[in-house]
């Protein structure tokens, strides 16, 4: 087992990382709900079929009540009228202040799930159970829960900590190609603003991790990534200065996301273009070696990605930009990285750069 501490202040909690974990949540679960207690399991179609019985059995031989609840599938309805029929449906099943949201699935399930966790009866217990690599590495981490509006992602949320996260690596092995490397993309941001060492472990064994031979450095993968997030989450959990370090690549990733529609490219699929788009920036505005960066460009082009580029409307994305949360004060926050391993924020970048580095993604 594989422990990795969380250590916000006012709500530190554990992030366990072990093999064939899902076997065994209702014994984990004891560590942070008492035996007894209702638990709602939030779960996508796919994710239902291939774990919830296993799961569900758990939780009920340590003496859990539970029912499940099915959240539909894609961004697209990752909205406020997904969360409004699930608050009708907790509410008509009797679901009160003393239960608990247990999240299974991938990162649209966690951040609806949690999102319903952090407002329903002003607030409920939360536990992710997090089943894709891109939620493993990433969004079970840090209490960032919330739902798209039209005018953007994620601009309907709040910061809400789980009571535990239990990663179970060996559910990887279930999805395509795709998963994988949204997940990839994510876990290459740890590296260029954190870890060079992870950064070059990771494209030099890229083959490997996409098709998932060697889980036992997935799993080293993985500890490493939310120990980084851990670390910079511990310091600033409402993202008021490092935590928005962790926007690296997000930033056009996002407005790739909106503009190009919502699953035309999955959103760390978005973010390793829109981290191509940051080193682009980096070398013009930031000072970062150019001879560098391009080799890190070039190897960012290599992964395969599922989305259609000439779908992107630089115009349309420029107007998305507009939007964005990041923007304050009228001027667009951006993360550049001076040196690979390292970053920054910058209030300078300019909207006109910004959109030179989506020419050159399209072009």
């Amino acid at each position: 087992m594989i422990k990795v501490k969380v250590d916000i202040a006012e709500h530190p909690y554990d992030i366990r990382i072990d093999q064939h974990l899902l076997m065994d949540i209702g014994n984990e679960l004891k560590h942070v709900l008492k035996p007894g207690k209702r638990i709602a399991v939030l779960v996508s179609k796919t994710v239902k079929k291939l774990y919830l019985e296993r799961v569900m059995r758990s939780l009920e031989l340590q003496g859990y009540q539970v029912t499940s609840y099915l959240l539909p599938s894609g961004e697209i309805h990752k909205n406020l009228e997904t969360v409004s029929k699930l608050y009708d449906e907790l509410i008509d099943d009797n679901f009160d202040r003393s239960c608990a949201i247990l999240a299974l699935g991938g990162g649209i399930v966690g951040d609806v799930s949690g999102f319903i966790a952090s407002s329903l009866y002003r607030g409920l217990p939360f536990v992710q159970v997090p089943t894709t690599l891109l939620s493993q590495v990433d969004s079970s981490v840090g209490g960032k829960v919330g739902v798209n509006h039209s005018a953007g992602k994620n601009l309907i949320g709040a910061f809400y900590q789980p009571e535990i996260v239990l990663i179970d690596p060996t559910v990887l092995k279930t999805l395509d190609l795709r998963e994988v490397v949204c997940g990839f993309g994510e876990i290459l941001k740890y590296g260029f603003i954190y870890d060079r060492d992870l950064l070059d472990l990771c494209l030099e064994h890229q083959d490997d991790i996409l098709k998932l031979r060697d889980m036992t450095l997935i799993s080293d993968i993985i500890k490493r990534s939310v120990e980084i997030k851990a670390k910079i989450v511990a310091k600033d959990e409402k993202e008021s200065g490092i935590r928005m370090l962790l926007n690296f690549g997000h930033t056009v990733g996002h407005v790739i996301e909106n503009s190009c529609g919502y699953g035309e490219f999955l959103h760390g699929e978005a973010v390793i273009l829109g981290m191509i788009a940051a080193l682009d920036i980096s070398i013009k505005e930031n000072g970062l070696a150019g001879e560098t960066a391009q080799q890190y460009i070039q190897a960012l082009k290599r992964i395969p990605l599922g989305g259609n580029i000439e779908k992107l409307d630089v115009d349309r994305a420029m107007y998305a930009l507009s939007r964005d949360k990041k923007i304050r004060d009228g001027k667009l926050k951006f993360i550049v990285i001076p040196a690979i391993g390292t970053a920054e924020i910058s209030n300078n970048i300019s909207k006109e750069t910004v959109k030179h580095s989506l020419e050159v993604i399209k072009g």
